[in-house]
């Protein structure tokens, strides 16, 4: 199988494997390769992130370790990634192989939104930041969806339409397909490759990805690039439902499929991953 899975997340965040026992399951799965990403340090909000600064960096040295022993007993790439919040400063992961843009949060003033913290958060966030308007809600986060993309310059863009996580959310109003389209557009001229995320499936909230793949036709026609993750918080989760986004991307148009290796990410022929 040549998949891979950049996604993944480990007991330094919100996940519950090790760094080593997702490595091992990447393996037994018969992936090409492994790119863990756990959530950055945001220290406002402690919820999903390592706990600490110090709690982080022991994270860089337990992957970077992980990763030179995978190279020279198995010869299996496992890379160092992070999932960029756009709280975070970037210049903290440098050093990083890769990172991932995501938005969790909304900031309104000198208060946080958080958008996929429950339905019961999300609504009350709306009701208070954004007058119970939904497409106000859409507008703000994809707005930073955007100014994360041009200010952080992530290596892929992560889960576009989070905040569609609950069902409440309508995703068929044509307002709401007009702003998602346009914060493609725009995201591209910074960030060309978004993750086709099977996160929502894993977590049973949704029958398909993020993004939802009525945009998945609107990044190829701005000129943008996919790749596969998982989102996975279990190491029995990794890779989940590949061959079936595989399809979505197909179905889509697109012939290629974005990995990183060796420093940069690269586009491979659809066919020869399945």
């Amino acid at each position: 199988m040549a998949f891979s899975d950049f996604h993944v997340h480990t007991t330094f965040s919100d996940g519950k494997g090790t760094v080593d026992a997702c490595i091992a399951a990447a393996r037994e799965q018969g992936l090409f390769s492994l790119g863990l990403s756990d959530h950055s340090y945001t220290a406002f909000d402690l919820t999903y992130c390592s706990k600490s600064e110090e709690c982080e960096k022991e994270y860089e040295k337990t992957v970077r370790e992980a990763q030179k022993k995978a190279r020279e007993e198995h010869g299996f790439p496992v890379y160092l990634g992070i999932e960029l919040d756009y709280g975070s400063p970037k210049s903290k992961y440098e050093s990083y192989d890769y990172t991932i843009g995501s938005v969790h949060y909304i900031f309104c003033g000198d208060e946080i939104f958080p958008v996929d913290s429950g339905l019961g958060k999300q609504q009350a966030g709306i009701d208070k930041y954004f007058g119970g308007n939904q497409l106000d809600f859409a507008k703000a986060y994809y707005a930073q969806v955007v100014a994360h993309a041009e200010k952080n310059r992530p290596t892929f863009m992560g889960h576009l339409d989070l905040l569609t996580k609950y069902s409440s959310f309508n995703e068929e109003n044509e307002d709401y397909k007009k702003i998602v389209h346009e914060a493609i557009a725009e995201t591209v001229r910074y960030v060309p490759t978004f993750e086709v995320s099977a996160g929502p499936i894993i977590r049973g909230l949704k029958a398909i990805p993020y993004p939802n793949p009525q945009f998945l036709s609107v990044i190829k026609e701005c000129g943008g690039k996919v790749i596969l993750s998982s989102d996975a918080h279990a190491p029995d989760k990794i890779a989940y439902h590949f061959p079936a986004l595989l399809e979505l991307i197909k179905a889509a148009g697109f012939t290629k499929v974005s990995r990183f290796e060796a420093g940069k990410l690269i586009e491979l022929d659809i066919d020869t991953l399945s």
